[in-house]
């Protein structure tokens, strides 16, 4: 699945067509960039993983209790020998797909695509490449030993304004939260000192 194509990239940011091979490399390396920055912001990757889970069990409803969601698709569950005896242990290794997936969610796919689009236009290599293309970027105006330098056309990022670029928040609906408890029994209140409510 090509989520963004360097051809939409180099759209975006000015590049003509067809792109020469450094330029692709370049544009690719710009979209991987993107995809990282999501991820981290995320706190997930931002297309779907393939994992291995050794040790499932059913959960009692014709599905599995497994590690990572939202789960797209299970590809295979194979039953876990005992390796003694040979006996099946009720475990299964299961191999499947998870995470979120822009193919599926609409909404999801339509705001990454955005970033990703956007991010990648905005790196400074492809830039770089925009501007050495012909694409005039940057406008200089000197005046008395006075300098500015501007970019015509830009609309602040996350402005709010129609053809403004996205921004990470715009993938805020989709951050993982993660909470954490460490394992075993808490202690009781009377143990701490802490006051009863």
């Amino acid at each position: 699945m090509d989520l963004v194509t360097p051809e939409k990239v180099a759209l975006r940011a000015g590049v003509p067509a067809p792109l020469e091979a450094d330029d692709r490399a370049a544009i690719e390396e710009a979209i991987e960039d993107a995809l990282d920055e999501a991820a981290a912001h995320l706190g997930r990757s931002p297309l779907p993983e393939t994992f291995t889970q050794r040790g499932a069990v059913p959960d009692g409803r014709g599905g599995w209790l497994l590690d990572h969601d939202p789960v797209i698709e299970v590809l295979s569950a194979t039953a876990e020998l005992h390796p003694v005896t040979r006996e099946a242990t009720g475990s299964y290794t299961i191999v499947y797909r998870a995470g979120l997936d822009p193919e599926t969610d609409r909404r999801y796919g339509r705001v990454l695509r955005r970033f990703v689009t956007a991010a990648a236009a905005a790196n400074p290599v492809v830039r770089r490449i925009a501007q050495a293309k012909g694409t005039r970027i940057i406008t200089r105006v000197n005046v008395e030993g006075q300098g500015v330098d501007y970019e015509t056309g830009q609309v602040a990022a996350g402005s709010g304004v129609a053809g403004a670029p996205p921004t990470l928040a715009d993938l805020d609906a989709w951050v993982a939260h993660t909470v954490y408890q460490a394992p075993g029994r808490a202690p009781h209140p009377i143990e701490t000192g802490a006051a009863w409510l």
